[in-house]
């Protein structure tokens, strides 16, 4: 058990790492991760904790007596310490200490000679259970005079059901809040403004920026509590085709959705990791920017010979200068108050106190509002179908390497997609999963209806690299489509909520040999909604499939007949009867003479 090897390094020789793990136990118990119940049952804490004054170096003293002090109030920790001699050990030391620490071993004593039944009870939160008593039904008292028929049919009749607008299909919706600081939030609003721009090659740079910096700087969620910077991205999206600027531009703007995704990914893990959690609610949280910046900032100093040097990337005001991190702009801070070059060099390398730096973060604070941002900020459902919902477009008519930034941003967001909506989305009345299924009804008849664009875009006369460039596309988006289907739409439910253009798609996959032979799992899921959804298209498709593999049987069998040695008629027999299944479509008839000269043989 973990607590056990804490507790063991207590007695260690080396008095730093006697120091950690008692602070290692006293941040445990103050974050309700462990309680006084899991404590008391450790009879070598409490060897460890009067070994404690035994070595040469004695640190924290206070917080060991007041920790024993605390455990005494519970018999198990009483009966522990007595059979350990903790009455005269105390005695003795408490002429050898400080007279406030006199005070904390007299308490400690008072507890040692409490008896039993006056110690309270054991309250441990690991196992506490709160009982309700249900409600007993309520009598109904009838007077002398019997009610008249009215009063009865008012009384018999049924209540009417509540309307429930629980939204019951998210497993995860927004993240815990994270403040941020003036700074932080002139760093947003820059790249905001910037990915506004009618400047292509400011978008650009702005576009490298937050994928290559700001979003290693900031928590990922970030850009969910101030959305304005996914908006303006998926907005890059939509022109990607009005001319070569804007194709390259959604290329870019693409590249940064699944950074982010990415880095949501991963957040999305460090939130569920009970290692992280804490009951224990602060103004800064331990993972926001104010503590992970401030820490960049102070320990990559920048090493830049002057803040006028070329840079790729926009400035936060303006001013051009290579930045190590995110925001950066320490000197355009200084330099906006008419500061001299010597004063750059200053802000370079001075390091704010910690202190202060908290200071003056909790002051900024206080000038944003946090009621009216919490209500403006996307969820992660609403930022998964959004995506969803961008790329049809750009699947159907996009280039080849445009198809391929969309895959890999899809491959991103299906995971996503799958830790915050459940399949329950379609059975939930509440608005907000109508509006989920009204969206993904809409993504999924377009993801349908280019798929069906793709298989029937190829054609013999056309180029190879064009036909490649089709049949990668229906592939690949087919793959990315059932996928989805299986991760929202159970096949049960398919026959009710799948729209016809995925049918039909699903259909052409269907009828995919090749496809069938490559990706055996994502084909029979396709046929499986299929039957579902399409009773007439998957006649067709079992007729089709029982037709090829008769004329299977047939290439089959001839290739049989024509081999020398002893043949195995047995097995013949049982390929020409599925062979003939198949001859009203090739009529081929050297194979019913074949069958006959072998039905002659036996």
């Amino acid at each position: 058990m973990v607590l056990t090897g804490i507790i063991k390094k207590l007695g260690h020789q080396l008095a730093e790492i006697r120091e950690r793990a008692l602070k290692n136990i006293l941040s445990k118990v103050e974050h309700n991760l462990i309680c006084y119940a899991d404590l008391i049952q450790e009879r070598l804490l409490f060897v460890h904790l009067l070994e404690w004054f035994n070595f040469p170096t004695v640190p924290m003293k206070e917080e060991v007596l007041s920790l024993l002090n605390r455990l005494v109030k519970y018999p198990p920790a009483v009966q522990h310490l007595v059979d350990l001699g903790a009455v005269e050990f105390l005695s003795k030391l408490r002429a050898n200490v400080e007279p406030n620490l006199q005070a904390e071993i007299d308490g400690i004593l008072d507890g040692l000679f409490i008896l039993p039944s006056e110690v309270p009870a054991l309250y441990s939160a690991s196992y506490q259970t709160n009982q309700t008593e249900l409600p007993q039904p309520t009598e109904i008292l009838t007077g002398y005079f019997p009610p008249d028929g009215s009063s009865f049919q008012q009384r018999d009749a049924p209540p009417r059901p509540a309307v429930n607008q629980a939204v019951k299909c998210l497993k995860f919706s927004t993240f815990p809040w994270l403040p941020l600081t003036t700074t932080d939030r002139h760093v947003l609003s820059s790249n905001e403004s910037s990915l506004r721009s009618s400047n292509h090659t400011l978008i650009w740079n702005t576009c490298e920026l937050l994928k290559d910096v700001i979003m290693q700087d900031f928590p990922a969620e970030i850009f969910f509590q101030r959305p304005r910077v996914v908006q303006s991205l998926l907005s890059l999206l939509k022109p990607a085709f009005a001319g070569d600027g804007e194709h390259r531009l959604a290329l870019q703007s693409l590249s940064c959705l699944q950074q982010l995704s990415v880095c949501l990914r991963n957040r999305l893990n460090f939130h569920r990791d009970p290692g992280f959690f804490s009951s224990k609610q602060d103004t800064v949280s331990q993972n926001s920017s104010l503590s992970y910046c401030h820490e960049v900032r102070v320990t990559h100093p920048s090493q830049n010979p002057s803040p006028g040097s070329s840079s790729p990337r926009p400035s936060v005001v303006g001013r051009t200068g290579q930045r190590p991190r995110g925001d950066g702009q320490d000197w355009d801070a200084v330099s906006s108050s008419g500061s001299s070059g010597h004063a750059h060099a200053d802000s370079r390398t001075s390091v704010p106190s910690p202190l202060d730096v908290a200071h003056v973060d909790l002051r900024e604070l206080d000038s944003e509002d946090t009621l009216e941002l919490q209500l403006q900020q996307l969820s992660l459902p609403q930022f998964c179908v959004a995506v969803l919902q961008a790329a049809p477009p750009l699947l159907r008519a996009g280039s080849r390497q445009m198809i391929i930034r969309v895959l890999e941003l899809l491959a991103e967001d299906l995971i996503l997609i799958g830790e915050a909506i459940s399949a329950d989305i379609w059975e939930d009345s509440s608005l907000f999963a109508a509006d989920m299924k009204e969206k993904l009804l809409g993504v999924l008849g377009s993801l349908g209806e280019a798929m069906s664009y793709h298989r029937s875009s190829g054609s013999l006369d056309q180029p190879e690299a064009v036909l490649g460039h089709h049949r990668m596309a229906f592939v690949s988006m087919s793959l990315v489509a059932v996928r989805l289907l299986q991760t929202l739409l159970p096949v049960e439910k398919a026959g009710h909520f799948l729209p016809e253009p995925m049918s039909a798609a699903l259909f052409l996959v269907s009828l995919d040999m090749p496809l069938s032979l490559e990706y055996p799992d994502i084909h029979d899921a396709a046929v499986a909604y299929l039957e579902q959804q399409n009773s007439e298209n998957y006649s067709i498709y079992k007729r089709t499939a029982e037709a090829a593999y008769s004329i299977e049987c047939a290439c089959n069998f001839l290739s049989d007949v024509e081999k020398e040695g002893e043949k195995n008629f047995l097995e013949l027999m049982e390929l020409a009867d599925q062979a003939l299944r198949s001859f009203s479509y090739h009529q081929h008839i050297p194979l019913v003479k074949e069958i006959v000269c072998v039905c002659s043989k036996m």
